[in-house]
């Protein structure tokens, strides 16, 4: 790889890239502001960042998992907030296991169950998490009965967000956030967003971080290629199907020809011909299949 690619890759990485949304959030502050904008019922209290890519293991054998941002409050309250870019269709068991962990890691030997404090997992993907076209879902247990259905109040909630649908159903703080998130227009005026454009300057200009991203692209890039060989060998039919399954999913929730084109080459780094391409192959695809207009 020739030094210049990660180079450029870093100058145009945003929030959506693992690396620098983990690096941004490392700031309490802005990681407070944005869990207050996505639970507004909750009172966040004074937050500390456990680290960013915490890593917890239930048992010695288990498997382990790793946290973007793990974060806790003065009232036990425990946050993992996740950005997550592709469909691995495996997001309800992830959540599951990441609400199990940070169970495991909430009780003391000797104390009472309900001093674990509640557990907050946020979710935000570049795709629709549910499959049902909304902005997001809530994640909650509840008690089923032949007479009754009800809420367990047992302090775990999970939340997910389709970064790439703008249809406005959550706050417009948050709005601003997903806006930023997708590449989308958003308010200037919003000191927040203004702070989490400052930050992300700063995390790229940061000469240990600016290694660490060289070192981790570097590695990535020998799986890319890895990867890309296999497809050399039998598999870009799949991958094509991929990406046509994505825009189509993008097309039916609502998102106009610019908006998919933006997400397709800021998001997914893809050359702009190569973006209108896929664009116009997945309008015929609906088409064929009695969905396009």
């Amino acid at each position: 790889m020739q030094v210049t690619d990660w180079r450029q890759r870093l100058a145009q990485a945003g929030l959506t890239d693992d690396f620098i949304f983990n690096k941004t959030f490392l700031d309490a502050r802005l990681a407070k502001e944005l869990i207050s904008r996505v639970l507004p019922d909750i009172q966040v209290g004074k937050l500390k960042i456990v680290e960013t890519q915490h890593e917890l293991t239930a048992t010695r054998d288990s498997k382990g998992l790793r946290f973007d941002i793990y974060a806790e409050d003065d009232s036990k309250n425990r946050f993992d907030i996740e950005m997550q870019v592709l469909n691995r269709h495996n997001l309800a068991q992830r959540i599951r296991f990441y609400q199990s962990l940070m169970a495991m890691d909430s009780y003391e030997r000797g104390k009472d169950y309900r001093e674990g404090g509640n557990a907050f997992v946020i979710f935000f993907c570049c795709f629709d998490p549910g499959g049902n076209g909304n902005q997001w879902y809530r994640v909650e247990r509840e008690i089923y009965s032949s007479s009754s259905r009800s809420r367990l109040d047992d302090g775990e909630v999970s939340l997910c967000f389709d970064v790439t649908n703008s249809s406005h159903t959550v706050s417009q703080p948050l709005q601003n956030f997903l806006d930023l998130l997708a590449g989308r227009n958003v308010d200037e005026n919003d000191d927040f967003i203004v702070q989490l454009r400052k930050r992300v300057a700063f995390v790229k200009q940061n000469r240990k971080w600016r290694r660490e991203y060289m070192l981790r692209t570097v590695y990535e890039m020998d799986i890319e290629h890895d990867r890309r060989q296999a497809v050399k060998k039998g598999h870009e039919q799949g991958a094509n199907d991929e990406r046509l399954n994505l825009i189509c999913d993008l097309i039916r929730s609502g998102q106009s020809a610019d908006e998919v084109i933006k997400f397709l080459t800021t998001i997914r780094r893809m050359p702009t011909a190569e973006a209108e391409k896929y664009y116009q192959q997945a309008v015929e695809r609906l088409k064929k299949h009695g969905e396009g207009k």
